[in-house]
């Protein structure tokens, strides 16, 4: 049976949906914005309404191909009083002749050999044309506050004259933290670690909008984190800060959150995460995440990614899948659980199997999916189902 490590386990731990409730209150939203390129918004989110600079389209323009005329001439026209007229052909979205007021599709006339056409079809004012302005007109507001701005809409701004638009703009300092810890363009010595969650984690962010501040990784010296963390709280709008935040001779993070600013919590019932802590320090949350990965992902999706959702992030939904367990799974009392799983898919149903714990990274490349075991349920057992969150495509089904 899987079991959860009953690693260091104390009393002062809050729950996971406390945690997440302390989070939300404490930081109800943030209006950082910038202005960027038109063309380079996709993405992002409105600050700010935008107007458009033109009248689109600015003269009428003809709808179908076939001949423009002047409504007028063509009152009593039918299939029985046929009207003959000499008249200019135009094609669809050109601009309509000067004096001319609609158009007849070029299938409902006949061409004689002089170059007139026969007519069998009254016309109204305007019919089959597309009046100026029909799209949007100038100083009209074609996109509001909190707009999110997809591939299509970037064309509709330019189009609008629309070079420059501002639109929210989150930014994140990342620290990491420990003597052990290097850069990624050192190669490390026995005993080193690379810092490999500030990247992770960056890339996890690039995907909606947000901008990555990745700081010089910090020694484990209190003053040396508190002044790095100080530094990031005025140019971001929250700060992650990676490693000593444990129970080690060494984990400093936690002390220079303190010294720093007002330490919110420190330990949440969740495995992995436990260590987890949040501050406020200059108005801006700085999270203490977890040193191990796996850890730091998954405080990553359960403390931080609420608060950008509340803040208007464009986070997209969760992709969950149903499937059967393969092994008995135990509950432990207190905690939220995170298992790293795998899917896959045999005589239609989709099979969920955990990944064997080890130390590494190799645990969550192997893995397809997180199954959250909740606080109080009971033990599973083999072909039980279960609900899982996907980290990659679905490509079971």
């Amino acid at each position: 049976m899987i079991s959860i490590p009953n690693n260091d386990v104390n009393n002062k731990l809050i729950s996971l949906k406390e945690a997440q409730k302390i989070i939300l209150e404490s930081f109800p939203s943030c209006d950082s914005s910038i202005c960027i390129s038109a063309s380079d918004a996709a993405g992002r989110i409105l600050a700010k309404p935008v107007y458009s600079t033109r009248t689109n389209p600015p003269l009428l323009l003809c709808g179908p191909d076939g001949i423009a005329v002047k409504s007028e001439m063509t009152t009593g026209a039918s299939e029985t009083n046929q009207i003959e007229l000499d008249a200019p052909r135009v094609n669809t979205g050109t601009p309509m002749p000067e004096g001319y007021d609609a158009v007849i599709p070029i299938e409902e006339v006949i061409q004689n050999s002089d170059g007139k056409y026969k007519i069998h079809t009254q016309m109204t004012a305007f019919q089959n044309t597309v009046p100026r302005g029909v799209d949007v007109g100038e100083g009209e507001m074609v996109m509001d506050t909190g707009h999110y701005l997809i591939p299509y809409d970037i064309g509709a701004l330019l189009t609008y004259g629309i070079r420059e638009v501002e639109v929210k703009n989150w930014k994140i300092g990342l620290i990491a933290s420990g003597d052990e810890i290097v850069p990624p363009n050192k190669n490390p010595l026995p005993g080193q670690i690379i810092d490999s969650n500030s990247y992770m984690i960056t890339a996890y962010l690039k995907q909606f909008g947000i901008t990555s501040v990745i700081a010089p990784v910090v020694s484990d010296d209190p003053g040396r984190i508190q002044e790095e963390i100080l530094q990031l709280s005025k140019k971001c709008d929250v700060i992650l800060l990676f490693g000593g935040s444990s129970a080690g001779s060494k984990d400093f993070a936690v002390e220079a959150l303190k010294q720093s600013g007002t330490l919110l919590f420190h330990g949440v019932g969740m495995g992995p995460g436990k260590p987890a802590s949040l501050a406020k320090i200059n108005d801006k949350p700085v999270f203490g995440m977890p040193g191990p990965s796996i850890a730091s992902l998954t405080a990553l999706y359960q403390l931080v990614y609420p608060l950008l959702k509340q803040w208007g992030v464009p986070i997209p939904p969760d992709t969950y899948i149903k499937g059967e367990i393969t092994q008995p799974v135990a509950s432990f009392d207190g905690f939220d659980f995170f298992m790293m799983v795998n899917v896959t898919r045999n005589n239609g149903k989709n099979l969920i199997s955990p990944v064997e714990r080890r130390f590494g990274q190799m645990m969550g490349v192997r893995a397809d999916a997180v199954l959250h075991k909740k606080v109080g349920t009971q033990d599973l057992q083999i072909g039980d189902v279960v609900e899982v969150r996907m980290l990659r495509p679905d490509f079971t089904r």
